[in-house]
Order: structure tokens, then C-alpha cells, then sequence
């Protein structure tokens, strides 16, 4: 069986309903000292899931992975993780409006099996407490708000929360911060004392104290001048070459945009997905 070269090791996708061979559950390998996992984190663990799934103890299959994949998986692994990380420290400083989960489920999402469904109440159950009474915890993870009783309907049913709650909580990769600044507690607290809006969406409509969440005009604007910021920066130091785009008649005007380094280019990128409301290194959205 083919490994990554230098290796040594022997890789496989714990592919679970609805993974894709380039998008495993988990990623698993065999090595000479013993089994390990790729954790949520990016780094590998000793585990035993390994010769649990050859045993068929768990659910989904297992697929060999070839010499080049295993290596894209992990920086896949640890990019999302580092995203999840920027912005769940985002979700603990208040940065974010809240919003209210309620009972119920989407249909966006495929039935969970027992594994699925012990991670998500995992997440509901262990988040930081907002309130206790009567009707059970509440708690947040510093962007959503919602009863821990939502725990117990995914462990009876297997049926996911509805689907913007559960894209989240898949999205932060099942993490959540271990506490959140004080004044989100108080907002919270507030959500739950607002009138149910008619379509059962609670939702903060900005972060008290500052402004609205710019809108999508006034976010082109703001890259539109993040751009011609960038191409006067990078303008002296990039190089113009009009013979080899003779039939270009736009080139003399763009040319920053076409030649720009590397680095140039990365720099406008990381900036243009934080004036979007994206995350700078994945371009993945934060604000879900």
C-alpha cells in the first residue's frame, strides 16, 4: 500500500454518510510505534478508532488514502481549526451579534449516528452557562444562544439542530470557548427576555454600542478602496510590461492587479476577505 514518501506510515479516511474521500470524517494512520487520530486540532493522538472501525465497531467505512492526500488533509485540518480558533476568540470578546436557537430541526443536514450525536450534545451541553431554571440551562458560545435542553432531542432522535445553528456548529469544528466576556452573558440574558419575533428568529440586530454590521453596498465600497489603497502601494514596485499583452487595452490601467507578487497579492486577499466578513486565511465566512 503506497505511503507518503519518508513516511513510514499507512493512512486511511473514516469516510461517515455523506463525507467525500477528499473530506473524511477522520483521518486515521498506522504507524510502527501505534495507532493515531488527526484530532480536531491538526495534531495526531494515540487512538484506538482505527482498529475500532477494522472491527466494524463504528460507523461509516474506511478508505486507504494515497501518498499525496494524507498531506493536504492535515493543512486542511489545521487551517480550519486556526479559522475556528480566530473566530471563536472574536465570539468570547462580544464581537459578534447574538442570535436565539430554538427547538427543531432543519433538513439540510442527513440523520446523525451515536457518534455525531454524543459531539453535538457535547457542544450544547458544555458551552458557558447563561442561565438555570425551570426549563433547564441555557447557554452561548458568544454568537448563538439556545436551550441545552436542544442536547437531549439530538441524542433521542438523532436529528440535527436546525440548519444555521448546526452549519455553525459544524463551521467551528464543535468548539466553543471555555467563557465568555461578561457583558455577552448580559446580552444574552437579554435575548431571552425579547418578544419571539413572528418567526420565532430572536436575534440581536447589532452589538450594543457600536454600529450595525456594515451592509453589502457599503462593504463593495470599502474594498473598492482597499483596492486603489493597494494598487498605489504596490504600483512603483511592480513591474510594467505592456509588450506581452499587445491586444490588452485595459493593461495600462491594471497592470498592478495582473503583475502584483506573490506576496502583494496575498496581502490584498487576506484584506479584501476581512472588509467581506471573511476569514482573512480561508475565506470562509465568520459571522454563521
Amino acid at each position: 500500500m503506497s505511503t507518503p514518501a519518508g513516511d513510514g506510515a499507512v493512512y486511511f479516511g473514516r469516510l461517515r454518510a455523506g463525507d467525500a474521500i477528499s473530506d473524511p470524517s477522520w483521518v486515521l494512520r498506522r504507524t510502527s510505534t501505534g495507532d493515531e487520530i488527526l484530532g480536531r486540532d491538526g495534531r495526531w493522538r494515540r487512538s484506538d478508532m482505527l482498529a475500532r472501525a477494522e472491527r466494524g465497531e463504528l460507523p461509516g467505512t474506511l478508505e486507504p488514502l494515497g501518498p499525496v492526500l494524507p498531506g493536504v488533509l492535515v493543512t486542511l485540518v489545521q487551517r480550519r481549526f486556526h479559522a475556528a480558533w480566530r473566530t471563536i476568540e472574536r465570539q468570547q470578546a462580544g464581537e459578534f451579534t447574538l442570535r436565539l436557537a430554538v427547538p427543531g430541526t432543519g433538513s439540510a443536514y442527513e440523520r446523525l449516528d451515536d457518534e455525531a450525536r454524543a459531539e453535538t450534545a457535547r457542544f450544547l451541553r458544555r458551552a458557558p452557562l447563561v442561565a438555570s431554571g425551570e426549563q433547564g440551562n441555557v447557554r452561548t458560545d458568544g454568537m448563538w444562544v439556545w436551550p441545552e435542553t436542544i442536547a437531549q432531542q439530538v441524542l433521542e432522535t438523532g436529528e440535527p439542530p436546525e440548519d444555521e445553528f448546526f452549519y455553525h456548529i459544524r463551521a467551528r469544528a464543535f468548539l466553543f470557548p471555555g467563557e465568555v466576556a461578561p457583558s455577552v452573558i448580559e446580552r444574552a440574558r437579554a435575548l431571552l427576555a425579547m418578544a419571539a419575533a413572528p418567526d420565532g428568529r430572536v436575534r440581536e440586530a447589532n452589538v450594543p454600542g457600536r454600529e450595525p454590521p456594515p451592509t453589502r453596498e457599503e462593504r463593495q465600497r470599502a474594498l473598492s478602496a482597499w483596492h486603489a489603497e493597494w494598487t498605489a502601494k504596490h504600483a512603483p514596485s511592480t513591474p510594467f510590461r505592456p509588450e506581452n499583452h499587445p491586444g490588452d487595452p485595459d493593461y495600462a490601467a491594471n497592470y498592478v492587479d495582473v503583475e502584483a507578487s506573490p506576496e502583494a497579492e496575498r496581502e490584498y486577499t487576506a484584506r479584501a476577505r476581512e472588509i467581506m466578513g471573511l476569514d482573512p486565511e480561508t475565506g470562509e465566512r465568520t459571522d454563521l
